[in-house]
């Protein structure tokens, strides 16, 4: 770089040195906590995690249902089970299930894959201009939205629909179109841990928390490949509560 000759030619390097130095930043990408400054808190869990026990060895506590939740489990016949028209059981009832499952984290979201019923999850990061769903837009694993903060991933998920089994894959404590669950996750070594809360006014005295653990594992997922028919006809729903109409 030359030096100026004079004061005059000083002032112009420096008042051009600023411009090129504000039209830089003007191009340059917004720093978010999902990208570039942020990148080193953001944890790895990309792998497939196999089930190892409850978050730090404590025994989670049953789901404490409202007195009109704990009327429709006395009420529930388990011959309309979903999950025997291979509907997957939603979260938590998914994740507490004892199959494994595989994170990929991309830049602009988290995907979980499942072995039980093949399930997979998007969780969209933050800060990427992902669209919102629709007010009545409900669904089975309803809708995640996550972030990385303090090194764990943060997700929050809404919009379920409603279902029978919200917060067990055995328990009918349903789960209503309010419900809310938010889970954190982070590494520990070769040790993935979650610590969760579900919340719904509807179904649930006090909000519902769920830990849990898992190790590496080497090998791939297996699919689990549902099939309704033979699922619904090999199921003994027949020993239900009410017997079938003749």
């Amino acid at each position: 770089m030359r030096h100026a000759r004079n004061g005059n030619s000083s002032r112009r390097a420096i008042v051009t040195g600023a411009v090129a130095a504000a039209v830089i930043v003007a191009f340059m990408p917004p720093v978010s906590a999902q990208s570039g400054a942020g990148s080193a808190t953001i944890p790895k869990l990309t792998g497939i995690w196999h089930r190892k026990g409850p978050l730090n060895g404590k025994a989670n506590a049953p789901a404490v249902p409202t007195n009109r939740a704990a009327g429709f489990n006395q009420a529930f016949d388990d011959a309309f089970n979903p999950t025997y028209d291979c509907s997957p059981t939603p979260i938590p009832g998914l994740i507490n299930d004892d199959y494994d499952f595989q994170i990929t984290q991309q830049a602009d979201r988290v995907i979980i894959r499942y072995e039980k019923m093949d399930v997979v999850r998007t969780i969209w990061l933050e800060g990427h201009g992902h669209p919102k769903p629709d007010a009545n837009d409900y669904a089975n694993q309803g809708h995640s939205v996550g972030r990385y903060e303090g090194g764990r991933l943060v997700v929050e998920t809404t919009h379920f629909a409603f279902d029978p089994r919200g917060f067990s894959a055995n328990r009918w404590v349903p789960g209503s179109t309010l419900k809310k669950m938010t889970e954190r996750y982070w590494r520990e070594g070769d040790t993935l841990k979650l610590d969760s809360v579900s919340e719904d006014p509807i179904s649930l005295k006090q909000p519902y928390s769920y830990g849990w653990e898992w190790t590496v594992r080497k090998e791939e997922l297996t699919p689990y490949d549902c099939d309704p028919q033979d699922s619904r006809w090999g199921a003994q729903w027949h020993d239900s509560k009410y017997p079938p109409d003749k």
